[in-house]
């Protein structure tokens, strides 16, 4: 009987004890789970701020850029002069004047086969722009607009270069697309484009 009341006596310890051990890991994972809260909320803030003293400089070094392009004097580069400063007064009569661009290869879009064209191209301008200007205004974009030309025939394929047709639809193409990447807040000064050479291989 001893015994069983010895037995008795150890399990009610053991089952005190049980909920005592199981109190201690619930407050360790609460404080852990707290711990792991406190670090995100940190580095949340850390990264708000970040990103709030990234945008407050960016939003100051644009708004300054006007300015220190305004105080630079205007040497006559084509960087310092606008669309306006190109234009000149001439009579309605005045014929367009050409620029050349250097000839482009570029292999056609036809598969299993190598074709490539070669095309050279005048550009004819409106007399209203001013011919020595606009020709140093040209020279500084025509690596933009052999890039663009170049990747353009890459994607024609042989049965889209045939025939006068397409060679007119290939013209008004270029002629809209140049417009737009050199005047794209002016009217078009590009009237039209000459083709020199369009041979195929």
């Amino acid at each position: 009987m001893a015994d069983d009341k010895e037995k008795k006596d150890e399990q009610e310890s053991g089952q005190e004890q049980e909920p005592k051990a199981n109190d201690k890991k619930s407050t360790g994972i609460g404080l852990f789970t707290w711990l792991i809260l406190a670090a995100v909320v940190v580095a949340g803030l850390a990264g708000g701020f970040a990103l709030a003293q990234l945008m407050a400089g960016t939003g100051s070094d644009s708004s300054q850029q006007p300015e220190a392009k305004e105080n630079q004097p205007d040497d006559g580069s084509p960087e310092n002069e606008t669309i306006n400063d190109m234009l000149v007064d001439k009579p309605k009569g005045e014929t367009l004047w050409a620029y050349d661009l250097e000839p482009v290869i570029a292999n056609l879009d036809e598969p299993g086969v190598t074709r490539y064209a070669r095309v050279t191209i005048t550009l004819q301008l409106d007399p209203q722009m001013d011919q020595e200007k606009g020709a140093v205004f040209l020279e500084k974009k025509k690596p933009i607009l052999i890039d663009w030309l170049t990747t353009y025939i890459a994607g024609l394929s042989l049965e889209r270069v045939r025939g006068t047709r397409n060679l007119s639809r290939i013209k008004k193409e270029v002629r809209d697309s140049f417009n737009e990447l050199l005047f794209p807040e002016a009217k078009p000064f590009i009237r039209d484009i000459l083709f020199k050479e369009f041979a195929i291989q």
